[in-house]
């Protein structure tokens, strides 16, 4: 795995997370059970996703910390930061699907809306700050992003099964 793949996998970890935060809310609009199907597939996906995603960074830093051991003295706090950081936003990740099971979402969701929100917010800033900063600093490489990546996207079905509509 390359820093290359890194800017796909945290738009797609901030894009189910969202996905997760508007099928939620989506049942608090409506009243309707429809999102209730979709919820365990999404929550899956993006454990999965964060997983896949900071397994392959932390290889990637670690490789390069025994290439260029000073850059591990010069960035020892940076490095630091990186890691606490982390395993914080993940234990509270982890916390969130171990106290917010799909029945629990179902009864309570604008509970869950007001817990997983922050999390959501922290995931962005962090893709933010890994990628104008810490990779920067650390690896020695800037991110390139594409301005027309979300342009390439397919249009989000509302709905689900074959009735779905295009999403305004």
């Amino acid at each position: 795995m390359t820093i290359r793949a890194f800017p796909h996998q945290h738009d797609e970890m901030v894009a189910i997370a969202e996905a997760i935060l508007t099928t939620v809310k989506a049942r608090i609009e409506t009243s309707s059970s429809d999102a209730d199907s979709q919820l365990p597939a999404l929550r899956m996906a993006l454990s999965r996703q964060v997983a896949t995603h900071c397994a392959a960074e932390v290889e990637l830093l670690q490789e390069h910390l025994k290439l260029n051991p000073k850059v591990a003295v010069d960035s020892a706090p940076l490095i630091r930061r990186f890691f606490d950081e982390l395993l914080s936003w993940r234990c509270s990740l982890m916390e969130c699907n171990a106290s917010w099971p799909a029945k629990r979402i179902a009864q309570e969701p604008q509970g869950f809306v007001e817990v997983f929100t922050p999390l959501v917010e922290a995931l962005r800033a962090r893709v933010a700050w890994e990628e104008s900063e810490f990779y920067p600093r650390v690896l020695g490489r800037t991110i390139t992003r594409r301005p027309a990546a979300s342009a390439i996207r397919p249009p989000l079905l509302s709905g689900c099964g074959s009735r779905g509509t295009v999403a305004a």
